[in-house]
C-alpha cells in the first residue's frame, strides 16, 4: 500500500513522507514553509516521490494533516493534497493534529487514555481526549492551559506538564494507513478542507486601501 503523507500541522512546518502497508516509512523530507515560500512544498513532494521511485498516479492514498495548527501552513498542505488528488484520481484522507499526536504518543510508549493539547493562538488551547478504548471525544477550546487528571496523560507541544510531542507527515501517514487497513475509504480531493477551530488572525483595517482609511478618518 502506497501512501503519500503531507503534514503541515506545525505553526509553519511542512513535511512529506511515504509509508508502506506495514506502517514503515520508505522515505521522508521536512522543511519550513514561511510566508512567500509556499511554492517550495510541491518540489519537496516531488523529490520524496522520486526518492521512493513512485509515481503520483500509483499511490493508494494521499493523507493530509488538516489541523488545528498554523493557518498558512495548513492551507498550503491542504491545497497541495487537493490538487494531487484531483489530478490523479487518488483518494485523500484528512488526519487531525490530535490523531497524529496520538500516533506519536503510542510510538513513544505513552498509552491511552490521553488528553491532547494543541495551542490555539491568542492564549487559547484546543483539547481532545482519547479514552481507554481509543475513542476520540469532542474538541474543547479554552484560555487555561490544560492539565491531565482523571487518569488522562497530557500530551502535546508547549502545554505545561505535558509530554512534549510533535507530529509530522510520518504520523499523519501512519494514522491514515491504519484507517485504510481497517476498511475506511478515502474521499475525493474536492472534499478535503482544513480543520479551523478559530478564524485567521487579522487586524482592523486589513485589506482596506489607504484612501478608504483616509476617508474614514
Amino acid at each position: 500500500m502506497r501512501v503519500l503523507a503531507i503534514g503541515a500541522n506545525g505553526p509553519v512546518a511542512a513535511s512529506t513522507c511515504l509509508v508502506d502497508a506495514a506502517g514503515t516509512t520508505v522515505t521522508g523530507r521536512a522543511m519550513r514553509v514561511a510566508a512567500g515560500e509556499a511554492d517550495l512544498l510541491p518540489a519537496q513532494v516531488q523529490a520524496c516521490l522520486h526518492q521512493a521511485d513512485w509515481h503520483a498516479d500509483e499511490l493508494d492514498l494521499i493523507a493530509c494533516g488538516v489541523g488545528p495548527g498554523g493557518f498558512t501552513a495548513i492551507r498550503v498542505g491542504v491545497a497541495l493534497a487537493r490538487a494531487l488528488a484531483l489530478a490523479t484520481g487518488v483518494p485523500v484522507m484528512a488526519v487531525s493534529t490530535f490523531e497524529a499526536l496520538a500516533v506519536a504518543a503510542r510510538a513513544c510508549g505513552t498509552e491511552v487514555p490521553l488528553r491532547i493539547a494543541v495551542p490555539g493562538g491568542r492564549g487559547n488551547w484546543h483539547v481532545q481526549d482519547v479514552d481507554a478504548a481509543g475513542r476520540f471525544g469532542p474538541i474543547s477550546t479554552g484560555p487555561s492551559p490544560p492539565s491531565g487528571g482523571a487518569g488522562f496523560q497530557l500530551i502535546g507541544g508547549e502545554a505545561p506538564e505535558a509530554v512534549q510531542l510533535v507530529a509530522g507527515a510520518e504520523e499523519v501517514g501512519l494514522a491514515a494507513a491504519r484507517r485504510l487497513l481497517a476498511g475506511e475509504q478515502g474521499m475525493g480531493g474536492e472534499m478535503l478542507v482544513p480543520l479551523y477551530l478559530r478564524g485567521a488572525d487579522a487586524r482592523e483595517g486589513a485589506g482596506r486601501s489607504l484612501l478608504d482609511l483616509a476617508g474614514a478618518a
